[in-house]
């Protein structure tokens, strides 16, 4: 396959860094004396050469692993930080902060589920409440 020509390159580029087709062909070429029309029919058919969706696609899964990297280094950053303040804090206070905002990171940690009952028969559950009926009878007696 032939190599991009340096507009098409920035062409691609642009198409990556979320221009539309028509914006990304006006920045890479001289548009000026062009129709809408014909700058949209330019770009859409620049798009459709394999050449340049291949660069498009390449540069994208590039960027996706550049965000998805920096996102997985934030966050170790910021538990890092966390922990940290969980062994050093000043007060007693920012410490307990520091374990409530750290627990927040582990799901379901804080949600206060309750254990689920046992499942019984409704001849089960008929028979404990006529128990309770009869205990609440000799309370009152």
């Amino acid at each position: 396959m032939a190599a991009l020509t340096p507009k098409q390159q920035h062409f691609a580029r642009c198409v990556v860094d979320g221009m539309t087709l028509s914006d990304s062909y006006r920045n890479a070429y001289n548009a000026s004396r062009m129709s809408e029309a014909a700058i949209h029919n330019e770009a859409s058919l620049l798009m459709a050469h394999p050449v340049i969706t291949m660069r498009v696609e390449t540069l994208q899964k590039a960027k996706d692993r550049a965000v998805v990297a920096s996102a997985v280094s934030d966050k170790e950053l910021v538990l890092t930080e966390l922990r940290r303040h969980v062994k050093e804090a000043d007060t007693d206070s920012n410490k307990l902060r520091a374990i409530e905002i750290l627990g927040r990171t582990v799901p379901g940690l804080f949600k206060g589920e309750a254990p689920a009952a046992p499942e019984r028969t409704a001849e089960e559950i008929r028979a404990e409440l006529a128990e309770y009926l009869a205990e609440i009878d000799n309370q009152v007696h």
